[in-house]
């Protein structure tokens, strides 16, 4: 159970942002980031390929018509 409750915080503390984008006139609701599996994979340099991931996935989104949400 320890040992759970120990990976659940490492693993959290590794996560990406998380980013969350709202299409103004459909209402749909997108997000990007949160990811551990660059962190986990790859220390520090998996989590700067995860972020710069999830920076892609918000700007595709963004080129859809979805801005950020606060």
């Amino acid at each position: 159970m320890k040992l759970s409750i120990l990976a659940l915080v490492l693993f959290t503390g590794c996560a990406t942002p998380v980013v969350m984008l709202k299409n103004d006139k459909t209402g749909q609701i997108a997000r990007c980031g949160g990811g551990t599996t660059g962190s986990v994979a790859g220390g520090a340099i998996g989590y700067s390929i995860e972020k710069d991931s999830d920076e892609k996935c918000a700007r595709d989104y963004e080129a859809q018509g979805f801005r950020r949400a606060p």
